[in-house]
């Protein structure tokens, strides 16, 4: 029910990923189309069969900061929720069961799928909006509302966190589409979640810690106006991040524009470097940590 375009073997032109679903087949194997000089190439996205379940939500950033764009999905109560890394561009490994994102403490049904660094600590974590596609009369041991789970990213290994996120200060509800955005400019990102025949819940992100931050608006010249598709490298104390200019997050939704970066300790980015979609590479240097760059692109 989604679809994820990103360059996800960098060679600077994008991928379509569409997950086609049935359950009553074995197993589904899915393909991904590439722009290529005016023609469409399929190639296989993965170097396996994806398992036969129905997906909700998808989005698709760098989890493990290594340059590559990875891709999470959402799925049905008792089916895989997988997590697919992606390896160097070339194919793609479904890491779910190992990553931990399948410890739950409840039956899950997931809906959107919204991957952002909600604490700051530089490792990107994934928020899932919850709830079932059947209705609320159905009987049997299908839990219909749901509370909503994010999972924060261990350098890898994800902690699933749902009361001690604070979403039990809500009740549970059938959830459906999320955006994320920076509401009151505190520089930790908050989530707006909607939900069937009830108001829109709007979660604002209070973690603990001072974690510092960088955020990127772009204008693009010869690329597109909003500079979608441009990708973003950060070195900080260090450390590199990845990440890329895109409106598309999570289920039938879409999130700010600001491209987010968390910066843990680190008060300024030591280099920034920026590829438009236009193939000009953009660099800056010593970019003060705690605030919104505005950035054109060269002419």
């Amino acid at each position: 029910m989604s679809a994820a375009i990103a360059d996800y073997d960098n060679d600077g032109l994008p991928i379509s990923l569409s997950p086609t679903t049935n359950s009553s087949i074995s197993s589904i194997t899915t393909r991904a189309q590439q722009v290529r000089r005016g023609r469409i190439r399929d190639g296989s996205c993965s170097s396996r069969a994806w398992q036969p379940d129905i997906w909700h939500g998808c989005d698709f950033r760098d989890l493990f900061n290594d340059g590559y764009p990875d891709i999470v999905l959402s799925a049905l109560q008792n089916e895989t929720f997988p997590i697919y890394r992606n390896v160097a561009g070339t194919s793609f490994e479904e890491i779910t069961a190992r990553s931990g994102m399948t410890v739950l403490s409840d039956p899950m049904s997931g809906y959107s799928v919204n991957i952002a660094d909600f604490d700051n600590d530089g490792w990107k974590d994934i928020f899932v909006s919850r709830g079932d596609v059947a209705s609320p009369n159905m009987s049997g041991r299908i839990h219909v509302d749901q509370l909503n789970t994010v999972f924060r990213n261990l350098n890898g290994k994800w902690a699933a966190l749902t009361e001690e996120a604070g979403f039990g200060a809500q009740p549970p509800r059938r959830h459906r589409g999320a955006a994320v955005a920076d509401f009151n400019g505190d520089g930790k990102l908050d989530i707006v979640v909607t939900a069937l025949s009830a108001p829109a819940e709007i979660w604002m992100n209070d973690s603990p810690g001072n974690s510092h931050w960088l955020e990127f608006a772009l204008q693009g010249t010869k690329s597109n106006r909003d500079g979608i598709g441009a990708r973003i490298k950060v070195t900080a104390a260090g450390k590199v991040q990845f990440n890329h200019m895109t409106t598309a997050s999570g289920y039938a939704s879409s999130s700010a524009v600001p491209v987010h970066f968390g910066l843990g300790d680190a008060r300024m980015a030591d280099e920034v470097e920026i590829r438009w979609p236009s193939g000009t590479v953009q660099t800056l240097k010593n970019v003060a940590a705690d605030r919104i760059v505005q950035v054109k692109e060269p002419r």
